[in-house]
């Protein structure tokens, strides 16, 4: 029951996502949405910048997949290997560019809010700095910094504006994505 629930509210948050002039209210929808998730599998380096694994690589084509058929405005990494080739897939599949951040850049959100009203923005990031974030976008300090073998969670965050935002916490990486 747990699982068709979460499925029903992807489901309508997927359609304001494909169709944001859809209202239910009959005024232009203005509530941002933010993608944020962890870089794939780093490959063990004793460089300090590793790549991703061959499963980081499968894990980043499966978020691709999952988000072939949402409009993204932007995607957003930190400056590290492993988060660029994270997103990799998915700005060519829609042939846009990767903006830079840094982990803990000040406003960074606000920024991000104001540059973006209405829009849909994905930002990966790291175990500590991803549930940062969802905790500043909704006010609360529901989520922890992730397990280091954690790679699979998804925040997607629904933001009328910033410590307000509603938050779905998913996990994905079960799909094996078409070529």
């Amino acid at each position: 029951m747990k699982k068709l629930l979460m499925l029903v509210f992807l489901i309508i948050v997927l359609i304001g996502l494909i169709v944001p002039e859809l209202s239910f209210t009959g005024e232009q929808n203005t509530i941002t949405t933010l993608f944020l998730v962890r870089h794939a599998e780093k490959a063990a380096s004793v460089w300090e910048d590793p790549g991703l694994t061959p499963a980081g690589t499968a894990r980043a084509d499966e978020l691709a997949y999952m988000l072939k058929h949402v409009k993204l405005d932007a995607i957003y990494s930190t400056p590290f290997k492993r988060t660029k080739l994270t997103v990799l897939p998915i700005a060519k599949q829609k042939g846009l560019g990767v903006k830079p951040y840094k982990p803990n850049e000040a406003d960074f959100l606000q920024k991000v809010l104001q540059a973006f009203p209405g829009g849909t923005v994905l930002i990966v990031g790291h175990s500590n700095t991803i549930p940062k974030l969802a905790n500043e976008l909704s006010g609360q300090f529901d989520f922890s910094d992730l397990d280091d073998p954690i790679y699979d969670n998804l925040f997607i965050a629904c933001v009328p504006n910033k410590g307000n935002a509603v938050i779905l916490r998913m996990r994905f990486g079960s799909h094996t994505p078409e070529k």
